[in-house]
């Protein structure tokens, strides 16, 4: 498991609303719309890689 904090793309799964949460700092939310978890889409760490 890695020890630093790492941002984190999240969406929902039925409306695509997304945002960008830090874990562990923070947990992955709900979707404010449908109140359901979110999903984590990429990792956030060092750039995208082509």
């Amino acid at each position: 498991m890695r020890d630093k904090v790492e941002a984190v793309h999240v969406k929902c799964p039925m409306c695509d609303h997304t945002q960008i949460v830090y874990i562990p700092k923070e947990q992955i939310p709900r979707c404010p719309v449908h109140d359901v978890r979110m999903i984590i889409v990429e990792l956030l760490d060092e750039g995208k890689s082509y």
